[in-house]
């Protein structure tokens, strides 16, 4: 067993969860520095590192991690719910009718377990279905970044950052999640799609703890201005 757990941490998708752990890292020990929109994202990539965790300790223990992911599903479509709500504009239908639309998806995930795909069963129709929502928030934050009052340039940047992070990864796997149904017609060339999911991934994780390292060791602004002002 012991091999097998050591395999679990020696693959290419552990490259990706380094990333996610040192952003972990970062949000707890610069927690105080982090505006509210990052500390709301941090939650999600605390639970993300979680489940990461424990789905591999699963799979060694149990052969078998698919009930973590239907836990995720929902927790994804939560939390990301909750980061999106703080960054969004006011007039944004999904923040307006921001408790209808996530907990209408949410009781969507829940049903799909317990009528459609079961807790042992891949639920690749809740995972579509909380991808597409993602994307959709993503895309209404970019087209709305023009309209946006610019209180704070720099986590403007990063927020943009992440948020382009998100589509990159979701708009990518999605096709991935929709056409999981067929794996046992192209189970070759599905394994190799994988592959593309987690190079995805550690894109996504990446950008993303770039994103945080910028906020938390962001240099102070320049005085020169105001020594300036003050000579004058």
């Amino acid at each position: 067993m012991q091999l097998t757990l050591l395999d679990q941490f020696y693959r290419i998708s552990t490259i990706p969860l380094l990333c996610l752990l040192f952003s972990c890292i970062l949000g707890v020990r610069y927690w105080r520095r982090l505006p509210q929109s990052l500390k709301a994202l941090m939650v999600y990539l605390f639970f993300s590192f979680a489940i990461e965790i424990g789905s591999r300790l699963a799979a060694v223990a149990f052969h078998q991690n698919l009930p973590l992911l239907h836990v995720y599903t929902f927790g994804e479509v939560l939390l990301l719910s909750l980061f999106y709500r703080q960054i969004l504009d006011d007039s944004s239908g999904f923040k307006q009718y921001f408790n209808w639309i996530v907990g209408a998806v949410l009781t969507l995930v829940v049903l799909n377990t317990i009528f459609l795909q079961g807790i042992f069963e891949f639920n690749s129709y809740a995972k579509t279905l909380a991808q597409v929502l993602i994307i959709l928030y993503a895309f209404d934050y970019a087209f709305r970044i023009p309209e946006q009052e610019d209180n704070d340039p720099d986590l403007t940047r990063v927020l943009r950052q992440i948020n382009a992070a998100i589509l990159i990864y979701y708009c990518g796997s999605l096709f991935i999640f929709m056409a999981s149904s067929f794996e046992s017609e192209a189970r070759e060339v599905f394994r190799r799609l994988w592959y593309v999911n987690k190079i995805l991934l550690l894109v996504f994780q990446l950008i993303i703890l770039i994103a945080l390292w910028k906020v938390v060791f962001k240099p102070p602004k320049s005085s020169s201005s105001s020594a300036r002002a003050s000579s004058s």
